[in-house]
């Protein structure tokens, strides 16, 4: 990662057995009616990112009276970025549910995982009861000046390229 974090990335290859893992977890967390997380991994390679592994960290979700919550604590945290910095790898994107439309609420902006400037969040509506599809996706870009922005459906085409 250069000083401009991940704004030169142009396109983040995705295994499509990465995505299966996110969206098996976070549909767990849904029949529960609850949100769950899950973060993209892997390598930069000039402009491209590619995506190697999903990680589910341990996540304490919780239904409370404003709304559903997950929370993944500092330790856990620290396991994380000790095991990627062993693996030569690092955060690129992290993905997870809500109940119903797919929107970055005030608490995603706040308390992002992934923070590093052109990090990316994706969330994924209805429990991620549905099929993958990048189409039902809100996909936020961290910018240097305006915080989360999200990208049209033309630049989460061209951003993402889904493998086998």
């Amino acid at each position: 990662m250069n000083t401009n974090g991940y704004l030169n990335i142009e396109k983040i290859i995705m295994p499509h057995k990465c995505l299966v893992e996110a969206y098996n977890h976070m549909r767990e967390a849904g029949k529960r009616r609850l949100e769950g997380v899950a973060l993209f991994a892997g390598k930069e390679e000039g402009t491209t990112f590619k995506i190697e592994t999903t990680i589910v960290p341990e996540q304490q979700a919780m239904s409370l009276e404003d709304g559903l919550l997950y929370a993944v604590d500092g330790e856990e945290l620290h396991r994380i970025n000790v095991w990627l910095y062993e693996n030569k790898m690092s955060l690129m994107a992290q993905i997870h549910s809500h109940p119903s439309r797919a929107y970055h609420s005030s608490t995603d902006d706040a308390y992002p995982i992934v923070a590093t400037v052109g990090g990316i969040s994706i969330v994924v509506p209805d429990f991620a009861s549905r099929a993958i599809d990048i189409a039902t996706w809100a996909v936020f870009r961290l910018s240097q000046t305006k915080g989360w922005v999200e990208l049209n459906a033309t630049e989460k085409n061209n951003l993402f390229e889904i493998t086998n």
